[in-house]
């Protein structure tokens, strides 16, 4: 089976595919990535990708959109549909610069199935184009049905590829990947829905030595992801304000950002390097993040309490899945202040609840089952 896997530019989008990918590989498959952006970390990864829009600043794409996007999201709270709407109108604007070359990489490479983010259009263009099966992993959370049946927003924004490719319409996802919890998606679930474990990837690094010792005081994640503090850091000073006053260790995770505006930061917050997510977080009692899918998924997948303060796309339904869910809070910035952080690391229904969906997703088939299972279903 050969498995071409296109995804939005961003870490968030691109790590959450890395352990399937590595599934297919071990199971014999073939599979290249064509996608945009942080390709180094699909190479770094062990596998092989096509830079599909190579010299693109994605920062400016995103700062372009994003401030309005955050608006309208933050106006459209609780209707997602809306929500969905939103983030595919943004989000086609960042797959354009992709879509010619990866429907000419799978012009030459010749798929059996293609799989995409759902943010992603350059999958259904070349699903489209080739005529075979489109598979959609599931990032968000919640219940993001919304992204496979709103294809027609997809296909207004970007008409003119489908129509020079000679595609109708943006073709709807045959298998669809979902790395929700059972207790979070519900019972309903039609024959496409393939449930899958997120089984988290994030890269390799040199850990450090204190990683491994047991924390003499309770250890919280603050972090916003790879976007996010690129286009400033105003939003974390009143949560490491807070911090300061919190009897507890906080870590700052920020990426190579300069974190100079911050000035001194208190004695009980150490600011790190890149370090694997998912290797800092089970270290952790709890954590302060920005509602990316891979972050939310992975502090899940670590079974601690969370808040989570969103910004755009789809770390609105995350953050909203998170409350709902009762494993934490989604928050404004201005929110976190000390009696919520004590909240979070003392709420035992949340500490309860969270280690409940962390098993639950540990449950869940492993994408080596899924990779099985896919094989079978392409024949």
């Amino acid at each position: 089976m050969r498995i071409l896997i296109t995804t939005s530019p961003g870490l968030g989008h691109i790590l959450p595919t890395i352990s399937f990918a590595h599934a297919a590989r071990a199971a014999g498959h073939d599979v290249l990535y064509a996608t945009g952006g942080y390709v180094g970390a699909v190479s770094d990864a062990g596998l092989q990708v096509v830079d599909a829009s190579p010299g693109t600043n994605y920062m400016e794409i995103f700062s372009a959109a994003g401030a309005t996007m955050g608006q309208q999201m933050q106006a459209a709270r609780g209707d997602l549909r809306r929500t969905v709407e939103i983030a595919l109108e943004m989000f086609a604007k960042v797959s354009e610069p992709t879509l010619e070359t990866v429907a000419r990489v799978a012009d030459k490479w010749q798929p059996d199935v293609v799989l995409h983010t759902p943010l992603q259009a350059a999958g259904q263009l070349a699903a489209g184009k080739l005529g075979v099966p489109l598979v959609m992993l599931e990032l968000a959370m919640g219940r993001s049905r919304g992204f496979d049946d709103m294809g027609d927003i997809t296909y207004r924004e970007l008409r003119e590829y489908f129509e020079r490719h000679g595609v109708a319409e943006a073709p709807r996802p045959a298998v669809k990947l979902s790395v929700t919890p059972p207790s979070v998606r519900g019972p309903e679930r039609s024959d496409s829905e393939w449930l899958m474990r997120y089984v988290p990837y994030n890269g390799g690094a040199v850990m450090p030595e204190w990683l491994l010792d047991k924390p003499d005081r309770r250890r919280v994640l603050i972090t916003l992801g790879t976007v996010v503090p690129h286009a400033g850091l105003g939003g974390i000073e009143p949560i490491v304000a807070a911090a300061s006053k919190v009897d507890a260790e906080f870590v700052l995770a920020l990426g190579d950002v300069d974190l100079t505006s911050l000035g001194e930061l208190p004695g009980n917050v150490r600011a790190v390097d890149y370090l694997p997510l998912g290797a800092l977080l089970s270290s952790c009692d709890a954590a302060i993040h920005h509602g990316g899918a891979g972050t939310t998924m992975t502090t899940v997948d670590a079974g601690i309490p969370q808040i989570v303060v969103p910004h755009g796309a789809d770390q609105f339904v995350n953050a909203d899945t998170v409350q709902a869910s009762g494993i934490g809070q989604r928050a404004e910035v201005g929110d976190v202040d000390v009696e919520m952080i004590e909240r979070l690391l003392d709420d035992e229904d949340w500490r309860t609840n969270a280690l409940r969906m962390r098993d639950e997703v540990r449950a869940m088939p492993s994408p080596v089952d899924v990779v099985a299972r896919l094989a079978g279903y392409i024949g």
